[in-house]
């Protein structure tokens, strides 16, 4: 072998070596991703980025309020374009916070509040008191009936159904697994409901719900219509959900055993 070849094979292993000792250093780096952040609105930088003079670095919408001045240093300057921080932040990685629920993803930094906005693996919670699950819908029903024994009967969308609405929790189970949290109170005048939708986005599904309510002797009936409230439970149940009042005269059984009968209508949107 010549010496040119010879000496080129040393440079191309020198090269490789180098490489290896990049990628397993790599795998070793922390890095405080506040510096990855606007200053002025805190939100992950994207490009475009922007840079003063003295090199204090901007997001592009703070960058169209703050033209002539920077906001670091105040110094009048012209912001230019900082390539080199885009090429930075477009490089760093970062793990979906639904991790420990299954979701792999590794993320662009300035991308991962936008995908966890959507993330399929985001967890619901348990609204009962003391109780710390959380997990993905169809695991939270498991956990509904199966730990705190909440009956949870399926419903057909879009028909009128009877169901028996237990006191506390009742879990209606959609055709497509859609979970709705059906919750009764006792109050002076009798039982009041709520219905919300539980699922992990409250960009997701919307449905319009009907409760009905009656009797024959005496005849009476009331009914109400509304859009669904959606929640995850991470703060318990809602506290500004439409509240339907059932009259005593059609309550049954006392106390943590009281149940109704209640005609329900769900229909997606």
């Amino acid at each position: 072998m010549g010496t040119q070849q010879q000496q080129q094979k040393e440079e191309g292993e020198e090269g490789s070596a180098v490489k290896r000792r990049k990628v397993a250093a790599a795998a070793d780096v922390t890095m405080d991703l506040e510096l990855l952040d606007c200053p002025v609105c805190f939100h992950p930088l994207r490009p475009p980025v922007f840079q003063c003079t003295v090199g204090h670095a901007i997001c592009s919408s703070c960058h169209d309020k703050v033209l002539e001045k920077c906001h670091f240093c105040a110094v009048p300057t012209v912001y230019n374009r900082c390539y080199m921080v885009e090429h930075v932040v477009e490089s760093i990685k970062v793990s979906c916070s639904n991790g420990n629920y299954g979701c792999t993803a590794r993320i662009t930094y300035y991308q991962k509040e936008d995908h966890e906005k959507g993330c399929p693996y985001a967890p619901c919670f348990c609204p009962e008191t003391g109780c710390s699950f959380s997990g993905q819908t169809a695991m939270l029903l498991d956990h509904f009936s199966g730990k705190h024994k909440w009956h949870s009967p399926k419903v057909v969308y879009s028909k009128a159904m009877r169901i028996r609405i237990h006191m506390g929790s009742t879990v209606l189970v959609g055709e497509d697994g859609h979970l709705f949290l059906v919750n009764m109170i006792l109050e002076s005048l009798g039982g009041v409901i709520s219905v919300c939708n539980v699922q992990p986005h409250i960009t997701g599904s919307k449905f319009k719900c009907k409760l009905t309510s009656s009797c024959s002797e005496p005849s009476f009936s009331q009914a109400m219509e509304f859009q669904t409230r959606s929640t995850n439970l991470y703060d318990g149940l809602p506290k500004d959900c439409f509240l339907f009042l059932v009259p005593k005269l059609l309550l049954r059984g006392t106390g943590a055993s009281t149940t109704t009968m209640l005609g329900v209508t769900l229909t997606p949107q």
